[in-house]
């Protein structure tokens, strides 16, 4: 009798080959721990930087009920189990309600081999001994192997030590499938394997923090440790937390795992999903927040309801600030879809803040989850179908609709948060392909997405299209010219305000900076008055207290032309200069007030009591009609600020009242109504009020929280932010970022340390809030936020120098500072990337006579640029040394190509996938303006490592 056999092959392709992507594969091993009632599904990748760890290891784990030997032999290695397909019901456990199961191939669980090839699995039920055993994927592919020739070792532990000794044989054991006779088409991939397994060893942080669980009876789960995880992951342990956020790679893992469950639907769930990175710092997760359920409702449109069994949809849907009952009924034959009833909800954001009735926080925030998340899920037992909400996959082909005709065709596929959401009772014929990359394209499938394209379509054309060419006005184009109409007012108001606010700046400070010359001088002379009295043997006091008197009073004219510039308005450098010229004048008139009140403290001395009380009362009585001028003037002000908002209040009333009786002209009461027409008409009233209610909250709510808590110190500049921001990208100007940008690029290098520091404070406290102060972990997550705090009030003290504040006056900066600066700047991107960074004696002896805000982001843009350029090298120095009076900085990094070596200090010019082209060109236009310049050089003789030189000389005058 003839019987099959299967190749080991199998297996590989049943596993890795049928699984589309990495999403996916978590994503199916995340389903399996679910069906264990697990309440924690977590992904962790460690670093080579973290503890002990010498090379990234990925870990994918639950905390479900886990599995016995008897489970490991007979379910997990066996292929095809059929318990979930035929509904076998697991009993819940640990106090959790039903779960409907996810899994019912019974190959979901080779999705591990997706993860990476070495693989360690524990996995232990509650109360019984942990079971491991090791694998590794690659023997897979060897050509020859059949199943069974496959040695697999497995093997149960109680204690950390026991489980030291049974690894060690177990690795041996595994070995033999690496015989070199069974490998003899295969010998250089083999020894490859072999070399692997022979370096194979369990770092200690995974003995601390995994196998010492496992060790506890009452604990249960299962983890699969990979040690040499898949290329993806590789990936993303090469960037920085900060980087990260701008990997193609890793928006897209992360898109795909976030809103793994239907909280859209249900806000509560009882269990939770992570995806955490452990390097030197502590630990983050990379799993943002998803869209909430209200963010989805206050959308600018939403609809919600649900398609029957004969595909007829019924719901509510709003358009702006119009509510109302929608219907819809596809172009199919009659009876029963082959896809089932199903529900459907969904917000959809306009594409600019103009155009929503949001205000400008909602729309930034929700705004922002839509580059990252956005698209129409579909949601099956609650759970993510995948790859449907990713912004690639649009399968009711919006965006090809919306290239042909916009005005036509309004829905963007990225701008929905929405769900589709089915289950396996009632849409049964809706079938995962084998890859779990969609749905089978069945008749269900092709009916269900056509029927689904048609009623989208209906609504754009019904509700949303816009254009001169329609025959009729939609519920968004009848409210968006409101709308546009409305932010524009408030833009135009907020440019006005800006305007007027820089004019009053400017106009002040050409006044004030000729005012503040001979305040200075006044003052000087007073200042040498008083010396002349307090040096006579006998003091005059009438004599000195007209000496004081005079004094306060330049005390006061001096506070009275103080300016500072307002927060948000944009000034040229030129006057950024004045207003930086205008500073020093201004401290120093007030360096001489100083001067005069410490010689005044040390007259006091040698006043008598009755002059001392004399000069006490004078102060005191002086003050109170200062108080009283000044108080004065207030209220002046406030009066006619007040006056001036109730008459805008009254005009804004009567626009509101005849904008409520325009919108319900249409439903006014006629004598020929009857009963169910005037029911139909206080329904659609009742909507008008609801939304214009809506409205005036939205238009006044800000205002009138702004009244109710107005301070006396509050500085109304910040409540134009909203504006700022706007306005900034639309009118931005080379003459303003010349320093500002110099400034900007060093924050930004620092802001990636500043995001890792409230990162990992963020999920310190976390998990503080989570764990009893008994729990033993809770001192190392207490120690982790600690030291964050720690780190970033080291990077604020670093910061402090970059500010404009510290140009007031130059001073000596050794070239030992700037070592050291450097040093503590990229500390850790040094250690990261392993660059090697020194400078000779002669440069730190070296003098700048110079601002601190002009020499220090200069040398930090420029070893900035070099860490770049290194990273591909396998050899990775850095130097500065001076020579020759010049100071040369050279890395070991890609040499500058020689038709390009003066074009990279032209502005905007950049070989940077993300660069900007303005770093260089500031570091010479700065430089240039301290009398030094900059070079790049390929000669010999400067450039000792090979890589880039940058040559900084003083300027030689003529």
């Amino acid at each position: 009798m003839a019987n099959f056999r299967a190749k080991a092959r199998a297996v590989e392709l049943l596993g890795k080959g049928q699984i589309a992507d990495l999403p996916t594969a978590i994503s199916e091993l995340w389903k399996n721990g679910y069906d264990a009632y697990a309440k924690n599904l977590e992904c962790k990748l460690y670093l080579d930087s973290y503890k002990d760890n010498k090379k990234p290891i990925f870990v994918l784990s639950d905390d479900g009920f886990g599995m016995s030997e008897k489970d490991i032999l007979d379910k997990w290695f066996v292929l095809g189990t059929d318990s979930k397909a035929r509904n076998e019901k697991i009993q819940p456990v640990f106090d959790l309600n039903r779960r409907t199961p996810m899994g019912e191939k019974g190959i979901g669980r080779l999705s591990v081999s997706y993860l990476g090839s070495q693989m360690l699995m524990i996995s232990k039920k509650k109360g019984e001994k942990a079971n491991a055993l090791l694998m590794d994927w690659r023997v897979l592919d060897n050509y020859d192997f059949f199943l069974e020739d496959l040695n697999i070792p497995m093997f149960s532990f109680e204690s950390q030590n026991d489980f030291k000794n049974k690894i060690t044989s177990a690795n041996l054991e595994f070995e033999l499938n690496l015989d070199e006779k069974k490998w003899k088409e295969q010998q250089n991939y083999r020894n490859i394997i072999l070399q692997d397994w022979k370096s194979f060893e369990i770092p200690k942080f995974i003995d601390e923090e995994i196998i010492e669980k496992f060790c506890k009876s009452e604990y249960h789960g299962t983890f699969f440790i990979i040690f040499t995880p898949h290329e993806q992951l590789l990936e993303l342990s090469e960037k920085d937390r900060v980087s990260l956020k701008k990997d193609n790679s890793f928006n897209y893992l992360r898109a795909s795992l976030s809103g793994l469950h239907n909280d859209l639907k249900n806000k509560s769930k009882d269990f939770t999903t992570s995806f955490l990175i452990y390097d030197a710092s502590g630990k983050y997760n990379i799993i943002d927040d998803f869209f909430t359920s209200e963010e989805m409702q206050n959308a600018d449109h939403w609809l919600n309801g649900e398609f029957d069994e004969n595909g007829f949809f019924s719901g509510e849907i709003k358009v702006f600030n119009i509510r109302e009952k929608y219907t819809f009924k596809p172009n199919r034959p009659p009876g029963k879809t082959p896809y089932g009833p199903f529900s459907i909800q969904w917000g959809s954001l306009e594409g600019e803040l103009k155009s929503s009735t949001l205000n400008q926080e909602q729309y930034g925030i929700i705004n922002g989850k839509l580059e990252a998340f956005g698209g129409l899920y579909i949601y099956r037992d609650d759970f993510r179908v995948l790859p449907y909400g990713r912004t690639e996959h649009d399968f009711l082909e919006f965006e090809k609709r919306r290239s042909a005709h916009a005005g036509t065709y309004f829905f963007s596929h990225r701008r929905f948060i929405g769900y589709i959401d089915l289950t396996r009772e009632k849409n049964p014929n809706l079938v995962d392909k084998a890859g779990r990359e969609g749905f089978i394209q069945n008749k269900a499938f092709r009916e269900f997405k056509d029927d689904l394209i048609e009623f989208f379509i209906d609504i754009a054309k019904r509700y949303m299209r816009s254009g001169k060419d329609d025959k009729f006005d939609t519920y968004r184009e009848n409210q968006l010219g409101e709308i546009n109409a409305k932010y524009q007012k408030q833009a135009d108001a907020a440019k006005k305000k800006n305007s007027k606010t820089k004019k009053a700046f400017l106009e002040n400070l050409k006044d004030n900076s000729s005012k503040v010359d001979a305040l200075e001088k006044e003052i000087e002379e007073i200042e040498g008055k008083l010396s002349n009295e307090v040096n006579q043997l006998e003091i005059n006091y009438n004599n000195y207290n007209r000496i004081l008197e005079n004094l306060d009073s330049k005390k006061n004219e001096l506070r009275a032309i103080k300016i500072q510039k307002p927060k948000g308005i944009k000034i040229t450098t030129r006057q950024e200069q004045e207003y930086l010229d205008y500073q020093n004048k201004y401290y120093a008139a007030d360096s001489k007030v100083q001067n005069c009140q410490s010689i005044i403290d040390k007259t006091r001395e040698r006043i008598n009591v009755e002059n001392l009380k004399l000069e006490y009362n004078e102060k005191y009585r002086s003050h109170i009609k200062y108080l009283d001028k000044q108080f004065s003037g207030f209220k002046d002000i406030s009066k006619d600020s007040f006056n001036r908002i109730e008459k805008q209040l009254g005009e804004e009333k009567k626009v509101q009242v005849e904008s409520f009786i325009k919108q319900s002209e249409s439903y006014k009461l006629l004598d020929s109504d009857e009963k169910n027409q005037i029911s139909t008409k206080i329904i659609a009233l009742e909507n008008i009020i609801e939304e214009h209610k809506k409205d005036i909250e939205n238009s006044f709510e800000g205002f009138t929280k702004h009244i109710s808590n107005l301070q006396i110190d509050v500085d109304d500049d910040f409540l134009r932010g909203w504006y700022q921001e706007q306005n900034e990208k639309l009118e931005e100007k080379v003459e303003d970022y010349e320093e500002l940008a110099q400034l900007g690029m060093a924050i930004e290098i620092i802001d990636h340390q500043f995001n890792v520091m409230y990162s990992q404070m963020q999920d310190s406290v976390n998990e503080i809030e989570a764990y009893s102060k008994k729990n033993k972990g809770i001192e190392y997550s207490f120690n982790q936020l600690k030291n964050a705090f720690q780190h970033l009030e080291g990077n604020y003290k670093l910061l402090k120098p970059l500010y404009k504040t510290s140009r007031r006056t130059r001073e000596v900066i050794l070239g030992s500072q700037i070592e050291k600066y450097i040093d503590d700047f990229f500390e850790n991107e040094f250690k990261k990337y392993k660059i090697d960074f020194d400078v000779n004696d002669a440069f730190r002896e070296y003098e700048f006579f110079s601002y601190d805000s002009i020499i220090k982001p200069t040398f930090l843009n420029i070893i900035n640029n070099a860490n770049y350029w290194l990273i591909p090298s396998s050899e990775r120095k850095i130097r500065i040394d001076l020579i020759n009076d010049e100071i040369r900085i050279m890395n070991s990094g890609e040499r500058i190509d020689e038709t390009q070596i003066e074009d990279i200090f032209n502005l905007f010019y950049t070989r940077k996938r993300d660069g900007r082209g303005i770093g260089l060109y500031l570091a010479k236009k700065n430089l240039n303006a301290i009398g030094y310049d900059i070079k790049a050089t390929n000669e010999k003789d400067y450039n000792k490592l090979k890589g880039a030189c940058f040559v900084i000389s003083k300027i030689k005058k003529n």
